[in-house]
């Protein structure tokens, strides 16, 4: 059977028109057009190498004046991937600061209170290091469950004097890091991480794993993470991605949150619609503010609907997610799926704009 040609337009705001008179984005435009492997990482270089100079003086302002002025999703590709390297590799001796993203499910009938962080912070490295994920070398992941507010907050400028201040890695991140608890009322999907330090000598391995996927040590992670932080009444499933560097775990860490959560929303709306006795259609749009709609609903019914709302990272795939969400009506057997080809306005009539089975005919689409 063959696949669909996807079709979701990119909702985001770009500056195709601007000026190439910053340099960073002069540079990253020549590495994209370059003509030969060798040209692109030669203007590639150049960018990481300003980048490195920009951070050393704590010049951020120039590095965020380049990413929001960047003329499409590819040249914001090459300056993050620049300033991700600059931050991530000194020469010599360095601390690299990463952490785990941890996607809570959690449900409960009353409100409760999930903890702030892992008590056996012992036990969680001893697990983490006999699965392989971390080695017998200055690495320690620490137990605090950090939000992602905490952890975007540690910008690029934090995470550079870090990778250098090996002396204060070491010994966290040096502040105190505070974990934020997860408040359950009916049931959430809700991001965490937990961050590690890791020393790595020059001319020697990283002592921890990094990227990859989840193997023999998600299920362990999965049943200790539950252990840890099992609460009266509460179901929880936790799923942690690979380790990463920061500025990565915060990208996949994002995407996995919302990745995960339309997992949910579909499977408990499908099951709804279906315990009706309605066929559920699927839509999935894009709209002016930056978002993706989707919604499960029913011909000829204006109350059982339900509409999800992903609001677009800058590194988030559109294609993936639209190739995931295809995916997923697919594994539930969902046979009207829509996927609307242009850019919807954000809302209508003042109201979020959130379209349903019956507005299928005003726009004369065709299953997709």
């Amino acid at each position: 059977m063959s696949q669909p040609l996807l079709t979701l337009p990119d909702p985001r705001q770009y500056h195709p028109q601007v000026a190439l008179t910053n340099m960073l984005i002069h540079n990253a435009q020549s590495a994209l057009n370059a003509a030969s492997e060798g040209d692109r990482e030669m203007w590639f270089s150049a960018v990481r190498d300003a980048m490195a100079q920009m951070l050393e003086r704590g010049e951020l302002l120039s590095i965020s004046v380049a990413l929001a002025m960047v003329p499409s999703q590819d040249t914001y590709k090459i300056v993050w991937d620049a300033l991700r390297e600059a931050v991530e590799q000194p020469q010599g001796r360095r601390a690299m600061v990463f952490a785990i993203p941890l996607v809570l499910v959690a449900g409960s009938k009353n409100q409760a209170t999930l903890p702030a962080a892992i008590a056996d912070e012992d036990g969680l490295n001893r697990l983490l290091r006999q699965h392989g994920v971390l080695s017998d070398g200055d690495v320690r992941v620490f137990g605090q469950l950090l939000h992602p507010d905490t952890v975007v907050a540690m910008d690029s400028g934090k995470l550079y004097r870090l990778s250098r201040s090996l002396e204060q890695a070491a010994n966290g991140i040096g502040e105190p890091l505070q974990g934020a608890a997860i408040t359950v009322k009916e049931e959430g999907v809700f991001l965490r991480y937990l961050l590690g330090v890791a020393i790595q000598p020059e001319g020697t391995e990283l002592p921890v794993k990094l990227g990859g996927a989840v193997g023999g040590w998600g299920m362990p992670l999965m049943k200790f993470l539950g252990e840890q932080l099992q609460t009266d009444g509460v179901t929880l499933f936790p799923i942690a991605r690979p380790p990463m560097p920061a500025m990565q775990a915060m990208v996949a860490g994002n995407f996995a949150r919302f990745e995960v959560a339309v997992q949910v929303f579909a499977s408990s709306q499908i099951r709804r619609l279906r315990e009706l006795s309605k066929d559920p259609v699927a839509i999935l749009s894009a709209h002016e503010n930056g978002e993706l709609h989707i919604t499960l609903s029913a011909v000829d019914d204006e109350r059982n609907w339900e509409g999800f709302v992903w609001p677009l990272a800058a590194m988030d795939n559109v294609a993936l997610i639209e190739s995931n969400f295809r995916e997923l009506m697919a594994e539930c057997h969902v046979r009207d799926v829509y996927v609307m080809p242009e850019i919807l306005p954000e809302s209508r009539d003042g109201i979020p704009l959130f379209l349903t089975a019956d507005d299928l005919p005003a726009h004369g689409q065709s299953r997709q």
